[in-house]
């Protein structure tokens, strides 16, 4: 019997599995994090790609925004503000006249205590608010891309004379990757644009990691241009939040040389498919089922999917916070079966955060989806044609039993790791 590691939230799970079934275990590539974030975000700063400094682009009496994520990611912006304020200031920039927008999407705002949690003391420093992509009156229509879809952004945002951005570049189902442009394209945009970008012709023609020809990277790209976005600082990391590599500059030319980095991170070949993919998801990802079961993304989404038709992910997240957005919930609720939701999708369309619906039933036309150590009641998974198992380990040994023959393929960061399979 060996022992697996398997994150699940805060804790882990220590996987047991027979000797004699056949497993992958698909964790990124090796590459050494940075001895010292803070130094490798003062080099990034000092030496920008395809960009002069940040204290060379900016004039006193401007006014900045700093888009910076929200608490779905994990980033050392803590270390990363302060830094990038102090460029400012020393460009001539008043405290005052900069202010932190919190790129959430579609997502909740941010409680006051969750700001200080995750940025630290500069809260008192500079001003905080929260994007809200449903508020008329802080949003500003700037009209519409070359394919017509509307450009609808953050007016504090588009009104400030300089806009950086922070971010993290990662696996992104639409994007290829995220970071770059995407943080004020979609993290500071309106529900108008989100739902315009985010639907089911989109989802049909991108997948993970292939950012080259990306339909939805070139939206990105023509939105943050007719809004302007004049710097960025991002970083790559492992799954433990480890920084390997910090880079600022040119939101399009630092971006690129990020993808190279998370791609030598990220993207790990695999032998064959698996009759069972066991996912981990680790916190805050593991806080609702709407970000947990992105899990099963890298299994279905990559250039091919590393399980079977008919076979079994097992996701393992406690979803302390329920559901997530609860759009996605209701179109399931009221389809008859996936195809029906998949249909529904088609024909209706959705409002941003609601296509996790069509997601969801694109992954079940290929695999069952098991949620184990969930705190989300059985009812209200199966009115989402999901599973309910008590732990990891029960989950396991059910599927194994039904199938002793099974492979068994182990993603322990079921979030970043792109499994590909071998030609």
């Amino acid at each position: 019997m060996k022992r697996y590691p398997i994150p699940c939230g805060k804790k882990t799970i220590d996987l047991e599995i027979p000797d004699h079934v056949p497993v992958q275990w698909v964790v990124s590539h090796e590459i050494p994090s940075v001895s010292d974030v803070k130094r490798a975000v003062k080099e990034a700063l000092r030496f920008p790609i395809g960009s002069p400094r940040l204290q060379d682009l900016v004039k006193p009496g401007q006014t900045v925004v700093i888009i910076v994520t929200d608490i779905t990611r994990q980033l050392p912006e803590e270390t990363i503000l302060p830094l990038v304020l102090e460029e400012l200031n020393r460009g001539g920039i008043q405290n005052r006249d900069v202010t932190a927008l919190v790129a959430t999407g579609t997502h909740r705002p941010n409680t006051p205590q969750e700001l200080r949690g995750k940025f630290g003391r500069i809260v008192d420093k500079i001003t905080f608010i929260n994007h809200d992509a449903y508020d008329p009156e802080g949003l500003l229509h700037m009209g519409k891309t070359s394919n017509g879809i509307p450009l609808v952004f953050n007016r504090t945002a588009a009104c400030a004379d300089i806009r950086i951005s922070t971010g993290v570049i990662e696996t992104h189902l639409f994007a290829g990757y995220s970071g770059g442009v995407k943080s004020i394209a979609v993290g500071v945009a309106g529900e108008e644009t989100i739902g315009a970008t985010h639907n089911y012709q989109m989802m049909e023609e991108t997948r993970l990691g292939v950012v080259e020809g990306n339909r939805f990277r070139k939206f990105l790209t023509e939105a943050t241009q007719s809004l302007g976005l004049h710097f960025i600082v991002n970083v790559v990391q492992k799954g433990n939040k480890e920084v390997v590599k910090v880079l600022a500059g040119d939101p399009v030319q630092a971006f690129q040389e990020g993808v190279k980095t998370s791609r030598n991170l990220y993207e790990v070949e695999i032998d064959h498919p698996g009759e069972i993919v066991v996912s981990g998801v680790g916190y805050p990802k593991s806080l609702d089922l709407y970000q947990a079961t992105r899990a099963a993304n890298v299994v279905v989404f990559g250039p091919k999917p590393v399980v079977i038709k008919g076979g079994v992910i097992l996701i393992p997240a406690p979803c302390e916070d329920g559901c997530g957005h609860p759009g996605y919930c209701d179109i399931m609720k009221r389809a008859g079966d996936v195809d029906d939701i998949i249909a529904i999708s088609r024909e209706e369309g959705f409002a941003p955060g609601e296509q996790k619906a069509l997601i969801l039933a694109r992954i079940l036309k290929q695999a069952r989806i098991v949620m184990t150590d969930c705190t989300l009641p059985e009812e209200t998974l199966r009115e989402l044609y999901l599973e309910l198992v008590p732990t990891l380990q029960e989950a396991l040994n059910r599927e194994l039993g039904k199938n002793p023959k099974a492979r068994v393929v182990l993603i322990p960061d079921g979030l970043l790791t792109l499994p590909i399979l071998k030609n």
